[in-house]
């Protein structure tokens, strides 16, 4: 019995030592098997979730590269704006500076369309903030309503959800048009001076929206657009898994923070997402007005250029959070279920000792039966 008892130690320790875990099945100990396999499981997620953080900045990488060259473009378009915007060059001068602003604007929208990250588009408008058409506080809304007013909304990532109110002007002579927030509160006034017109763009660049003039209409000077509202949602937006959960119901008090995901958007960085598609350089007027048109759009490639390094720099945090997180969980999973080698070397070097000794006593014992025989020789 002492024999069987040292011998099973002995291959327990012997287990133990070349697997180096203590608990190799359940009956070691089932309730540090369950707590490990929990944590072994948490690991493996958050290990993985550190893995789509960092594909997740490889492909903002990407999008703030491709913006990199277009405002790059929009510098070089700004440039040719100002050439044109003197009566230095005549008429066929600006026709051959057009040539190249044209093919300039051709560039940045097929850069825009075709920047992709694993076949997803990045910066032609499909992760951008969109509107909520249904929506409807008692004016226009897009898509649908009383006027037809504007057909196609443009909306930074910088943008704010919620709802916007663009008021004309008190002459009601179609040259100023104001956007208000839902307060009523006034946020940027944009003037024409010629007055605005069908198929005219308006860049609201300091807030980061732009409207085009619905091209059906025919009277900007009459109100057309009083109480038109735009509803502001995250549209289709891009999701990180950051996480090793599934998000449960906590409530926050930003509604947009999750436990285990991040989700964020990336503006339209075509020539109609940046409110530039149809300006050009044909006259004077229209070469100096380009200018204020090209400002705009440099300015929203810098927002969602600054929106993509502000998302780089919290996946950074998030990588090095879920880093620490492995590293203590692995710790206290291997507190759980890993060997600890001395106890089981000193362990083994004992149970070698009681087997070898128990052989020994084995053979004496077997020996006794010796003493009987001897006497009947």
């Amino acid at each position: 019995r002492s024999y069987t008892s040292a011998q099973a130690g002995l291959e327990k320790n012997i287990e133990r030592l070349s697997s180096g875990l203590r608990i190799n099945k359940a009956a070691d100990d089932s309730a540090g098997l369950a707590i490990s396999q929990r944590m072994n499981n948490q690991i493996r997620g958050m290990q993985q979730a550190n893995r789509n953080v960092q594909q997740a900045n490889n492909m903002l990488q990407t999008a703030e590269g491709a913006m990199n060259e277009i405002g790059n473009i929009l510098g070089r378009m700004r440039e040719l704006a100002v050439q044109s915007a003197s009566d230095g060059v005549n008429g066929d001068d600006r026709a051959s500076i057009d040539l190249e602003f044209q093919q300039l604007k051709a560039e940045i929208t097929r850069i825009g369309d075709g920047t992709e990250y694993n076949n997803k588009k990045l910066i032609n408008g499909a992760q951008a903030k969109g509107l909520d058409t249904a929506a409807d506080n008692g004016g226009t809304a897009i898509g649908g309503g009383k006027i037809a007013a504007v057909t196609d909304v443009q909306v930074a990532s910088v943008v704010a959800n919620g709802t916007y109110q663009f008021v004309d002007d008190d002459n009601l002579d179609g040259t100023t048009l104001t956007i208000k927030d839902s307060s009523g509160t006034p946020l940027q006034t944009v003037t024409k001076a010629s007055g605005f017109a069908a198929g005219d763009e308006v860049n609201f660049d300091e807030v980061g929206i732009v409207i085009k003039l619905d091209s059906g209409a025919t009277d900007y000077a009459k109100g057309a657009l009083d109480g038109l509202n735009l509803h502001v949602d995250d549209g289709i937006f891009t999701t990180v898994q950051v996480g090793s959960n599934n998000d449960s119901s906590v409530a926050y008090d930003d509604a947009a923070v999750t436990e285990n995901r991040i989700t964020f958007n990336v503006g339209n960085a075509t020539s109609e997402g940046l409110g530039i598609s149809t300006i050009d350089l044909d006259s004077l007027g229209e070469a100096q007005s380009a200018i204020n048109y090209l400002d705009a759009a440099i300015q929203k490639v810098n927002d969602e250029r600054s929106n993509i390094g502000s998302l780089q720099n919290r996946f950074e945090f998030t990588s090095s959070n879920l880093l620490n997180s492995i590293q203590n969980n692995s710790a206290s999973m291997s507190t759980i279920r890993d060997a600890d080698f001395a106890v089981e070397a000193a362990d083994l070097a004992r149970n070698q000792i009681l087997t070898q000794s128990g052989t020994a006593m084995l053979a004496q014992a077997n020996s006794l039966s010796q003493n009987v025989l001897s006497l009947i020789r």
